[in-house]
């Protein structure tokens, strides 16, 4: 059984309260910062304040710089206790789409609103690393010396599939080594559920994007040569709907091959697992799920299978007005969601044999971004029974265990690093906080209980 130096929680917990709107104000400036792909000022403003709060609750933080890239923020607190932890994070944010699509005038002013925080990326990824960075001032104002070391690594550019620390990892291998080397890995952030309970989530599923393109001639052409000209959109069409078949498996041979089974652990972890099927059925606007799962066969669904989305499709310039007209462009934009085993670069060579021994030659393939590998953490990782036990301590409420991570990540940089480091993540988001979408956004409370289950965390190393 876990134990905890409930003096020296409580004395934290105290200290969080106390300077709580002082920490909201930190999520305010680190919001402000419009770090996204397209803003490197942007990302630079972002790096320039984490750095500097940092510094501020004693810690030394070190940029390493990534050539054509963006730089590597980490920072090494120290500790009593051999054991030490690696907080992973990320700095950048998706765009903000039309700003008339959100409920606050503008999506990097963080905004209060019934018991949340409205702006962009307040959940995704910038509340997640601030609680830690929160968690770790607490424990340092009121004690002192870290009870067990805590380092952290931020990066620059994850929501376009982490080049930078992919190359940094594979260029300066000895570096990244050192710099990663922990007994747990606590992943970019966890959720919280409407019945207060925290959840723990082991491992992270890969992710690949692609992008197809198709061109059938010069230019475009009048509508009513649609019967003679060859036309890039219904090409494009015939290509895309040859990857999925109607009973919803993804049509490509050989895609499933090797896809590691579940074990009884797994499947026990699945079955206690309380997903809220109507939640999302309200928050999104639709009846059903696909082929109407429902129970145990729709969490299986979501956690055991991998997926593909048409994420984009543009032809005909449609945008520009009504045109009749046969396109001689097209274009689509498309992502693999991968579970255990499943290979990217091999999935790239099975997409365009798929496409060539099918008639679609013409369309050609380009990944867009970088790929990441799934990567799993046994159900069984000692540390699930630390996490557990830390909630049960501190709040007296039970840990729900979730089989992974929906959302891809480049964890598979840090398991070739260290093969046998669990990937685990928690933090202070919730289902319904709109990642990638509109009105993004974090509950207040949720954030204050995610900085405090981290100082329980970091007690029970004592």
């Amino acid at each position: 059984m876990t134990r905890l130096n409930i003096e020296r929680m409580k004395a934290a917990f105290d200290y969080v309260d106390e300077r709580f709107d002082e920490m909201l104000e930190d999520l305010k400036e680190i919001c402000a910062c419009p770090s996204t792909a397209s803003n490197p000022e942007g990302r630079e403003a972002a790096r320039r304040c984490i750095v500097s709060k940092m510094k501020a609750i004693g810690l030394e933080p070190r940029l390493h710089e990534v050539e054509g890239g963006n730089a590597i923020i980490t920072a090494d607190t120290g500790g009593d206790s051999d054991a030490a932890i690696l907080f992973y994070n990320h700095y950048d944010v998706v765009e903000p789409g039309k700003y008339e699509n959100w409920s606050i005038p503008d999506p990097f002013s963080l905004q209060a609103d019934g018991g949340r925080l409205l702006g962009r990326g307040v959940s995704d990824n910038k509340g997640p690393l601030f609680s830690r960075l929160h968690a770790v001032q607490a424990m340092i104002a009121t004690g002192g010396k870290m009870p067990v070391r805590v380092k952290f690594l931020a990066e620059g550019d994850e929501e376009i599939s982490s080049p930078s620390l992919h190359r940094f990892a594979r260029e300066r291998k000895s570096e990244f080594r050192e710099m990663s080397k922990a007994d747990v890995c606590v992943w970019e952030s966890g959720r919280n559920d409407s019945a207060g309970r925290m959840w723990l989530r082991l491992g992270v599923r890969g992710g690949m994007a692609f992008d197809l393109n198709v061109r059938t001639s010069g230019c475009d052409v009048h509508g009513r040569m649609g019967a003679i000209v060859p036309s890039a959109s219904w090409r494009l069409v015939w290509a895309l709907a040859s990857l999925k078949a109607p009973d919803e498996r993804i049509a490509i041979d050989g895609f499933y091959d090797g896809v590691e089974p579940p074990n009884e652990a797994d499947l026990e972890v699945l079955r206690d697992f309380p997903y809220d099927e109507e939640s999302l059925k309200r928050q999104v606007g639709f009846k059903s799920y696909v082929k109407g799962a429902t129970g145990e066969e729709l969490k299986r669904r979501i956690y055991l299978e991998p997926s593909i989305s048409i994420c984009g499709l543009e032809a005909g310039e449609t945008h520009n007005g009504v045109r009749g007209i046969v396109p001689h462009k097209a274009y689509a934009r498309g992502s693999f969601y991968l579970v255990p085993n499943q290979d990217p670069d091999r999935l790239e060579g099975l997409l365009r044999r798929h496409l060539d021994e099918r008639g679609f030659s013409d369309v050609e393939i380009e990944m867009s971004g970088g790929t990441n590998r799934p990567v799993r953490t046994p159900v069984d990782t000692p540390f699930r029974y630390r996490a557990c036990e830390v909630s049960e301590a501190a709040f007296g409420k039970p840990m729900v265990v979730e089989l992974t991570q929906l959302g891809a990540g480049p964890a598979d940089v840090f398991r070739d690093a260290w093969p046998e480091i669990p990937i685990a993540g928690v933090g202070p988001s919730h289902p319904g906080g709109n990642h990638h979408s509109p009105d993004e956004n974090l509950i207040i409370e949720d954030y204050r209980r995610a900085v405090k289950y981290l100082v329980a965390l970091f007690c029970s190393y004592e």
